[in-house]
C-alpha cells in the first residue's frame, strides 16, 4: 500500500471517531463534545504509531522523518488538547470538584486501617463467586453443546 493511502486512512480515522463524537455529543451528552478534541488526536497518535510500525522497514529515510514529525506534532497537540479539556472541566465544574476535594479527607478519616483487609477479601470473595458462577454456566453450556453434537452424530 503507498504511503500517501496510509496517510490518509489515518486522517479519515480520526475524523470518523471526531464525526461520532460530535454527533453523540449533539445528541446524547456535551461531554461528548467536550472530549472530542483529545479523544480523537490521541486516537491520530494511536493509528499514526501503528502506521509507523507496520511499514517502519518498507519506507524511505526522508518518509520516516516526516512519520517523526508528524508523530511529534501529532503528540503536542494531543497534550495541548487534554489541557484545554480538563481546563474546561475545571471551569464548568469547578465548585462540584471543590466539594468532593473537601469531603475526601472525612472519607478518609472514617475508614479504618484495619478494616481495610476484610473489605478487600470480601470484594475479592464476591468477584470469585462471580467467576464461578460463569465458569458454571460455561461448563454446562459446553455439556449441552457436546451432548447436542453427539446426537447429531448419531
Amino acid at each position: 500500500m503507498s504511503y500517501s493511502y496510509l496517510l490518509i486512512i489515518c486522517l479519515l480515522m480520526m475524523i470518523t471517531i471526531a464525526l461520532v463524537m460530535y454527533y453523540l455529543g449533539t445528541k446524547i451528552s456535551y461531554n461528548y463534545i467536550l472530549y472530542n478534541a483529545s479523544v480523537s488526536v490521541g486516537s491520530g497518535v494511536i493509528f499514526f504509531a501503528v502506521k509507523m510500525i507496520v511499514t517502519m522497514d518498507t519506507i524511505g529515510s526522508i518518509e520516516q522523518t516526516l512519520d517523526m514529525s508528524i508523530m511529534v506534532l501529532l503528540a503536542i497537540i494531543w497534550v495541548i488538547a487534554l489541557i484545554e479539556t480538563f481546563t474546561v472541566e475545571i471551569m464548568e465544574n469547578g465548585r462540584e470538584i471543590k466539594q468532593y476535594m473537601k469531603t475526601v479527607p472525612v472519607m478518609i478519616k472514617t475508614i479504618e486501617m484495619k478494616e481495610i483487609p476484610f473489605i478487600a477479601a470480601k470484594s475479592f470473595h464476591s468477584l470469585s463467586v462471580k467467576a464461578k458462577t460463569i465458569l458454571v454456566k460455561n461448563k454446562h453450556t459446553i455439556k449441552i453443546q457436546k451432548w447436542i453434537s453427539e446426537y447429531n452424530k448419531n
